[in-house]
């Protein structure tokens, strides 16, 4: 066995653990989102104790998914100088981070409005509702892409192709979510708190819109 060859093996072996453990944090950032889908439905019931619950889910979730980094990180240490793409992979274990970072955020922020007497109206609860479930579509497709990355180029090419069209789809639904909150004068502060809400849920699919192009370059160099 001649070391050039030895040497791509070990590259495709340190690129899979990378991947598997991106994956799982991924899997834990959908449990996260259901926990704030649900969070939104308590939300309307004003049920603080069962939203209370909800933001505790995606806490200790929060916790499993450092874990992970954790990992990650020191296992890339071991082998950076064996991969080709050192700077896409950090790139996207950092946009992985800032995506639980903003799920993590919208948490928090549904929970502190349970704790006022504000109402929430139905129409703005269910806009941020369509775009948590958009993102949940998106990371379904996010971690098919990854399931191609390595040995399918052409599929991962056409899960790229369908994380554009759903950020492109979340643009709008943050635009229509975002003219919903303006245009309810009597909400006062809720609003900042609601826009806020759907700013950052807008953030985590251009975070997975741009983690995709990281992707595919690593689909790409393994491809050639």
């Amino acid at each position: 066995m001649s070391i050039e060859l030895a040497s791509g093996r070990a590259t495709a072996s340190a690129d899979e653990k990378l991947m598997d453990n991106l994956r799982s944090e991924l899997l834990i950032a959908k449990e996260m989102l259901k926990s704030i889908a649900n969070s939104l439905t308590a939300l309307g019931g004003r049920e603080s104790l069962l939203l209370k619950k909800y933001v505790e889910e995606v806490s200790d979730s929060k916790k499993r998914v450092e874990l992970m980094q954790r990992d990650f990180l020191t296992y890339f240490s071991k082998v950076a100088p064996s991969l080709y793409n050192r700077e896409e992979w950090i790139g996207m274990f950092s946009k992985i981070s800032g995506i639980i970072d903003k799920i993590s955020g919208v948490a928090y922020r549904t929970e502190y409005l349970s704790m006022k007497s504000w109402n929430v109206p139905a129409d703005i609860r269910g806009k941020l509702m369509e775009m948590v479930e958009l993102l949940t579509s998106m990371l379904d497709e996010y971690i098919a892409m990854m399931n191609y990355a390595l040995v399918n180029t052409s599929k991962a090419l056409e899960s790229r192709s369908k994380i554009a069209a759903a950020e492109a789809e979340m643009d709008s639904k943050y635009r229509a979510a975002t003219f919903a909150v303006l245009e309810a004068p009597s909400l006062g502060l809720l609003a900042l708190l609601l826009h806020d809400i759907a700013e950052m849920l807008e953030d985590v699919a251009d975070l997975l819109n741009s983690a995709s192009d990281d992707l595919y370059l690593i689909t790409l160099s393994t491809s050639s």
